[in-house]
């Protein structure tokens, strides 16, 4: 969905790795936005920028309230309701062409699907992937078949929420195969405008450039001389143009190397290419940065479904919390000056990654589910 650059890019894995399988096979990988009245598709990604960017408690307060068992029953019927509405143009196009296996990697197609298959519209097998390690309950999309999780501590809070074992699948949250491709990476940033020798900072606020993304590199460029002949930056936007417009300006004047994206399709590659991540917590972009052992420094939190994600990498050691620009300064510059750290930090990514993901998730649910309705 394009709600989330996250959840769009884990149901891409998925479709990646099912047509390596299923050569045949009919694989649609759709994004329900698009099927939902304009004015809907317009509003909600804006509304859910607005709220995390400028109402962030609010966002916060809201989405601990409706994880609370009882408010959440009240409201899921009325959700449920709404879902129907948004999304039965999806709906019609689905039992025109019936699929055997539904994916849903966003609760709000989860939800619809799993209303839709009680109420006899689709018979299709339901696998929900849930993308945050937090398990809000808005993902316990009922009667789906599987759910996915991507740690340890999701696994035991969905058991404890009442999802039953057989059904709740340890098996990462789905990357694409390109964060584990091989790269030469001296030649990849000499073709960026970079220099091997230097250590590279990737700095990426997701698809919505969130973050203190542009007070970290105007902290960056007046760091003390000897460390700033020891870094470079490449700095990701996402879909922020004033924001790169603005970065594109400093980086002509900085006394290091720096490179200035938009939005990219491109980041298996930068995180590959680089030795430490700065960046918010989304699901997807620590899982892809676990995926390449890349160390991380969490500089932004989204209230809610983002602090989980950022308690756990940094707790297993794989992750520094910096919630302010001076914290993140501070952090870097320890970093850079101490290599054994970060190859700590690197072990302990890698211990954390669930590189196969999407291949185990199509070859132990997929394909079984898939055969089940043949």
């Amino acid at each position: 969905m394009t709600a989330g650059t996250g959840h769009r890019r884990a149901a891409e894995a998925i479709a990646e790795a099912v047509r390596r399988h299923l050569p045949r096979a009919q694989v649609d990988c759709c994004d329900l936005l698009a099927d939902t009245p304009a004015w809907f598709a317009w509003t909600y990604p804006r509304l859910y920028r607005s709220l995390v960017q400028r109402c962030a408690p609010l966002w916060g307060w809201g989405y601990r309230l409706i994880d609370r068992s009882w408010v959440f029953r009240c409201v899921q019927p009325i959700r449920r309701r709404w879902n129907r509405v948004m999304g039965r143009r999806l709906l019609r196009r689905l039992r025109e062409q019936p699929p055997d296996v539904l994916v849903a990697t966003h609760f709000f197609p989860a939800d619809l699907f799993a209303s839709a298959k009680r109420a006899g519209l689709l018979s299709g097998r339901l696998v929900v992937i849930i993308t945050d390690l937090f398990p809000h309950r808005v993902w316990f999309a009922e009667p789906a078949e599987a759910f996915v999780v991507g740690a340890s501590p999701t696994y035991e809070l969905c058991r404890q929420r009442g999802i039953a074992a057989q059904r709740l699948h340890l098996l990462g949250i789905p990357v694409s195969a390109s964060f584990a491709a091989p790269l030469d990476r001296e030649a990849a940033l000499r073709a960026l405008g970079l220099k091997p020798g230097r250590r590279t900072v990737l700095i990426a606020g997701g698809g919505m450039g969130v973050g203190p993304i542009a007070e970290l590199v105007g902290r960056l460029l007046v760091m003390d001389a000897d460390r700033a002949q020891r870094l470079q930056l490449i700095v990701v936007c996402g879909d922020h143009d004033q924001l790169r417009r603005s970065l594109d300006r400093l980086s002509r004047q900085a006394r290091m190397p720096i490179r200035v994206f938009g939005f990219v399709e491109t980041m298996a590659e930068l995180m590959r290419m680089s030795d430490l991540l700065v960046t918010k917590a989304g699901g997807l972009t620590i899982t892809e940065a676990l995926a390449t052992g890349l160390p991380l420094i969490i500089c932004s939190v989204i209230p809610g479904q983002e602090q989980l994600n950022a308690r756990y990498v940094a707790s297993q050691g794989a992750a520094i919390m910096a919630l302010r620009a001076p914290e993140v300064i501070d952090a870097i510059r320890r970093l850079l000056d101490d290599p054994a750290a970060v190859r700590e930090m690197q072990e302990r990514a890698r211990a954390l990654a669930f590189p196969r993901a999407a291949e185990s998730v199509v070859e132990r649910l997929i394909l079984p589910l898939a055969h089940e309705t043949a």
